[in-house]
């Protein structure tokens, strides 16, 4: 059975925090029909991330214009996201708006050096991890969770890390 069409319009819905489509982010699992209502599973990339509420606005009202007068219901599934769900096409407008995602050894979205340091545990969002890469002096965030080892193993100027 192929995908319903809406899956299209639920993959552009752009991520409040971040300007990328859900689809992209990794993070729209399937959209259905079931009961007369559209079915649609998310994976939040934290399960308490708390623009779930804002992307669950904008899922419906991209549904409500592409398909009036039908329910629309999210589920978000616990667990099921991660940095590797992320496309190459979303990795790279991540990169484009300077952030990198989670998964390897921190790179500079801006120059690609590798010479980079943390700088906190978290970014303006638990999601986000801030790093300074050496290079070019640019600050970056890494995307992920906030357990993602990946992460969360180069030092941190705040504790000391070189």
């Amino acid at each position: 059975m192929s995908p319903d069409p809406l899956t299209g319009v639920v993959a552009e819905v752009r991520d409040p925090e971040i300007d990328v489509g859900l689809g992209d982010l990794g993070v729209v699992r399937s959209v259905s029909r079931a009961g007369g209502r559209i079915v649609v599973r998310l994976a939040p990339t934290r399960l308490s991330c708390p623009a779930r509420g804002e992307i669950a606005r904008r899922v419906r009202s991209a549904l409500a214009g592409a398909a009036p007068g039908q329910g629309v219901e999210i589920v978000w599934e616990r667990g099921a996201w991660e940095p590797s769900s992320v496309t190459a096409a979303g990795r790279d407008a991540l990169r484009t708006a300077g952030y990198r995602v989670a998964g390897a050894a921190p790179r500079c979205p801006y120059c690609g050096s590798d010479d980079v340091v943390g700088a906190g545990r978290f970014g303006g969002a638990v999601c986000k991890v801030p790093f300074d890469c050496r290079g070019c002096g640019s600050p970056f965030d890494v995307i992920g969770t906030a357990g993602c080892s990946a992460v969360l193993s180069v030092p941190d100027v705040a504790q000391g890390g070189s």
